[in-house]
């Protein structure tokens, strides 16, 4: 009678060490880019990050393992659903009023403008995008 023998590598922690290392790739790129305009040194910068980020893409698009199931699908859903909802809250609320504090004297900051013109646009570009899912299915 022959024993059933456990296989010497875990299955399960392969995809996440695939995952670790495809973040690690965008972590490096982020600091190393932070760091390389830390020290005016900004075209070592931009190239630290696209090696980050290509590291990333490589990772992500060039593996032969699943990355993540049905669970991460369902959790990047949710969290997606409640950043619609605050940044959609944020817009709806702040939006209308700008007119009105500008005529009142106020003077909006250029950055909070920016954010707002950055919220409508992302709410455009969700839209376009599920306009053309909804027709390609």
């Amino acid at each position: 009678m022959t024993a059933n023998t456990s296989p010497t590598t875990n299955r399960s922690s392969s995809p996440r060490r695939y995952r670790i290392a495809m973040y690690g790739f965008l972590a490096v790129g982020f600091v190393g880019y932070i760091a390389g305009l830390r020290v005016d040194a900004p075209l070592a910068a931009l190239g630290i990050y696209w090696v980050g980020f290509l590291g990333f893409l490589g990772v992500w698009k060039g593996s032969s393992v699943t990355l993540y199931d049905e669970r991460h699908e369902a959790l990047e859903a949710e969290a997606m659903r409640a950043t619609f909802g605050a940044v959609g809250a944020v817009l709806i609320l702040v939006g209308p009023a700008l007119p009105a504090a500008l005529d009142a004297g106020y003077e909006v900051p250029s950055l909070a403008l920016g954010a707002l013109y950055g919220y409508a646009a992302m709410f455009g570009v969700y839209m376009l995008a599920s306009i053309v899912v909804r027709i390609r299915s």
